[in-house]
């Protein structure tokens, strides 16, 4: 018999399990019924919250697997750190009868989780938040500061000096509209487009995504901010009118969502990825955690936009009872007609046209070659996402011009969109050039960071419709990847039939993995594919394999960059190259 804790984490907004802050753990077991080691757990968490006079709320069981299961339940705000040490010693215990072993004593983990609860309780949270609550002002806090209002109607102060709600000005303060953005692939791009079109009409958007926390056009801070993190800060700030919060699946899963309430959210699209991470061991379980952003739309009755090429969110949506609004590459989808003929609203193309319909009131919005990030409908995934932000922005209320004016500004390259779809020509390094040649001396470059294959298909799909001499590619990998989806993702690059493949080290994305073992992995299906050695290349950094490409480049060449990271000293290798004469 073996017992596992898996992670033990606390929610602080809303999360897959429920609306509330609270706690979930994970575990794994073999050599016995699950069902008997959940019903230990659940009785250990009760007799202990019984102990330290907690409610017994509902716990949440979630069987990830057949040998796996995750345990939640609900907390007070102030007291989640609490919650997740009684959830741990709960499972503690339970291993201990399990294995017939004499668990810790009782009354000593009762005093230990007593003193805590006394040392983390905060009465006056509590009471602002109720206060806030029934005035329907958004409250959100992490471990130091709180934050009464969002944006410019927000006021902020240290968990050490909280006001009563008696001193607290509330005429002062008030919500503004956020929108949240989630999928597999196509959420930076959409949260920048959305936020494109919030500044085109005369707002600042406070923005979070996996790359940065920026307002208007300023950038606070570099990093991954798609969680409660980078919502706190934007929407902490008063120059935000409007909230673009990307939300990531490990965001959710580890936290929960940075707000209550929401005016709009999209589910971009929803591939396998990060399998077997906090329980997560199939595609039906990642919708399940994508659909999470429905919470915050169910308290402001907030319209989701759906995919309604994606037959996951499909299957999912058939259970769903909230206002949806569905766009598609396919004008005659099924799944468009009926919602149509239900009064519902949805987005889709036809002949190169966007149109958005809502009770029968057809809107023409805009040509799709008239956004540069679609290459003139090349970029299929690109049409979808813009499909999906103007069927957000006008669920939002902004107007067509507003929309159509913002995406024929949004260009595919560096500033506006950088690591997402750029497409750029470049001269040719003087070495490489012809003297004697009339052909133009310049090469394309394809960057996007798309880490996993249904990313990857869309951008080969993209350059497979591109004009190109030769084309050749770098592509990076993280070692959390299963030696099978490094190989997936192989052959799909393949199929676009490169001249030269560098597969570069990523020494800081190892993870566990031995330097090396990534590119042997890559170079190994590509001999199987009937790639001869001299066109496999490797390299210490994926800088020096960008270098090392860029060197075989002949006029009329497509590069293509994915994965990589150095992101930062990539592009600006790339804008230095722009620069050459």
């Amino acid at each position: 018999m073996k017992l596992t804790l898996e992670s033990c984490r606390r929610l602080t907004g809303p999360s897959l399990y429920f609306q509330n802050p609270g706690t979930v753990l994970d575990v794994f077991v073999s050599g016995v019924r699950l069902e008997d080691v959940v019903a230990c757990w659940q009785e250990e968490v009760n007799k202990l919250r019984e102990a330290v006079s907690w409610k017994l709320s509902p716990l949440h069981v979630r069987k990830t697997h057949p040998q796996g299961a995750s345990l939640a339940f609900n907390a007070s705000m102030d007291l989640v750190y609490s919650a997740t040490e009684l959830n741990e010693a709960a499972w503690n215990n339970s291993v201990a009868r399990l294995y017939g072993e004499v668990p810790e004593d009782f009354d000593g983990i009762v005093s230990k989780l007593k003193a805590q609860i006394e040392q983390e309780s905060n009465p006056v949270l509590l009471k602002l938040n109720e206060a806030a609550n029934k005035k329907g002002i958004q409250l959100l806090s992490d471990d130091e500061t709180l934050t009464l209002g969002l944006g410019v109607g927000s006021q902020s102060w240290s968990l050490r000096e909280l006001p009563s709600p008696d001193e607290v000005d509330w005429n002062a303060l008030h919500n503004i509209p956020v929108t949240l953005i989630t999928g597999t692939n196509g959420k930076s791009t959409s949260g920048r487009m959305l936020a494109a079109i919030v500044s085109a009409d005369g707002k600042t958007p406070g923005l979070t995504s996996t790359d940065c926390i920026q307002v208007g056009t300023d950038i606070l801070d570099t990093g991954d901010y798609s969680g409660p993190g980078g919502a706190l800060a934007v929407l902490s700030d008063k120059r935000v009118e409007f909230g673009v919060l990307e939300s990531a699946r490990g965001s959710m899963l580890r936290r929960g969502l940075g707000v209550t309430q929401a005016q709009a959210g999209i589910i971009t699209n929803v591939a396998e990825e990060h399998l077997g991470e906090y329980g997560v061991l199939s595609l039906a379980d990642l919708v399940d955690v994508k659909f999470t952003i429905l919470r915050p739309l169910e308290v402001s009755g907030g319209t989701l936009v759906l995919n309604a090429d994606d037959a996951g969110l499909v299957e999912y949506a058939k259970n769903v009872n909230h206002p949806l609004c569905w766009f598609s590459l396919e004008k005659d989808s099924h799944i468009l007609y009926e919602h149509r003929k239900q009064g519902g609203p949805i987005c889709y193309v036809e002949q190169g046209k966007i149109y958005f319909l809502h009770h029968d009131s057809v809107k023409f919005i805009l040509n799709v070659n008239e956004i540069p990030i679609t290459l003139n409908g090349a970029a299929r995934y690109n049409v979808a996402n813009s499909l999906g932000v103007i069927a957000l922005a006008k669920n939002l209320g902004f107007s067509n011009e507003v929309i159509a004016g913002a995406l024929k500004s949004f260009q595919g390259d560096l500033k506006d969109n950088p690591g997402r779809g750029n497409y750029l020509t470049l001269p040719l390094p003087k070495p490489n050039r012809s003297q004697n040649s009339t052909e133009e001396q310049s090469f394309q470059v394809l960057i996007d960071f798309a880490h996993n294959a249904h990313g990857l298909s869309a951008i080969c799909e993209t350059l497979i419709r591109l004009p190109a001499k030769r084309r050749l590619v770098v592509a990076g990998h993280v070692g959390s990847h299963s030696d099978e989806e490094i190989r997936e993702m192989t052959r799909v690059v393949a199929k676009i039939k490169p001249e030269y493949f560098y597969s570069p080290e990523m020494l800081d994305y190892l993870r566990g993995r031995k330097a090396g073992e990534i590119s042997k992995l890559v170079f190994d299906e590509l001999r199987q594919l009937g790639y001869a050695e001299e066109k496999l290349s490797t390299a210490n950094t994926c800088l020096e394999a960008v270098k090392s490409a860029v060197e075989h480049v002949q006029a009329g060449d497509l590069l293509m960059l994915v994965g990589l990271d150095e992101r930062k000293e990539t592009l600006a290798y790339l804008e230095e190259l722009k620069l050459q004469i």
